[in-house]
């Protein structure tokens, strides 16, 4: 039986703030994979969400990135309370199948964070939006979060913000195989923001989707696929999340 681990940081949430927005993870990496941490808080392992989010409000005055461990954090709380944000995980403690995996599907012994159900249906009336950092695959954010509330999660359909992209590169080859004719092979978020946002980037995609097809074709010829324009993904991933977030301070 592998060890069994508790969420580092839940106790932060703080139950008595009237947050408007919240937005729900999983679990943190084990914390043997935590020693190079961008800091010690919610998805604070690489930094990946936190860099978006600075891209976002940078301009705003932000800085998320400008001093140690410590002043990051307090900016970052600085961020939550002036657009009224919360953040909380769906799992208080568990196991993993692989110890050393960071991955949500090795998961295992799941102890469900209960205390975010009586939150989200105590403040119903003021909470505008549920942002989860995933939702497809075992144990995601939203499939955890479906398990939490039962026959509850009707209650909150209108909050939901479900399919955003992962924050960290590993979900990126996604947006390219849906071989799909229609969005050239790409899902339909990414299609529609190439082609509502960057139409001048449609014939690139259009080569690609016709050099994947004529690869899948011959199989034995050696067709070179060029790389996505670059810069694209990151742009989609800004764009998605500063749709979800608050566009106004609360306060």
């Amino acid at each position: 039986m592998h060890a069994r681990e508790s969420h580092p940081h839940l106790h932060l949430f703080d139950p008595a703030k009237n947050w408007k927005y919240l937005i729900i993870g999983t679990f943190p990496p084990n914390s043997a994979l935590r020693e190079k941490l961008y800091i010690e808080y919610f998805y604070g392992n690489k930094g990946f969400l936190w860099k978006i989010i600075h891209d976002i409000y940078h301009d705003r005055g932000y800085d998320f990135f400008k001093g140690s461990m410590h002043e990051n954090v307090a900016e970052i709380k600085r961020w939550q309370n002036d657009y009224c944000v919360g953040l909380s995980d769906t799992v208080v403690s568990c196991s993993r199948k692989h110890p050393m995996s960071s991955n949500d599907s090795d998961l295992r012994d799941i102890e469900y964070n209960y205390d975010l159900k009586k939150y989200v249906l105590k403040n119903l009336s003021h909470i505008k939006k549920l942002i989860f950092t995933s939702t497809s695959g075992t144990n995601s954010a939203f499939k955890n979060f479906r398990v939490i509330m039962g026959d509850d999660l009707e209650k909150t359909s209108h909050l939901l913000v479900t399919g955003l992209p992962s924050p960290s590169g590993a979900g990126n080859i996604t947006f390219f195989n849906t071989n799909r004719e229609e969005t050239l092979g790409l899902t339909d978020d990414f299609y529609s923001y190439v082609a509502d946002y960057r139409p001048d980037l449609l014939p690139e995609f259009r080569k690609r989707w016709e050099l994947k097809k004529k690869k899948r074709r011959m199989p034995g010829k050696l067709i070179v696929i060029p790389p996505s324009p670059a810069g694209v993904v990151t742009e989609f991933k800004l764009w998605k999340y500063r749709e979800a977030l608050p566009k106004k301070r609360c306060i």
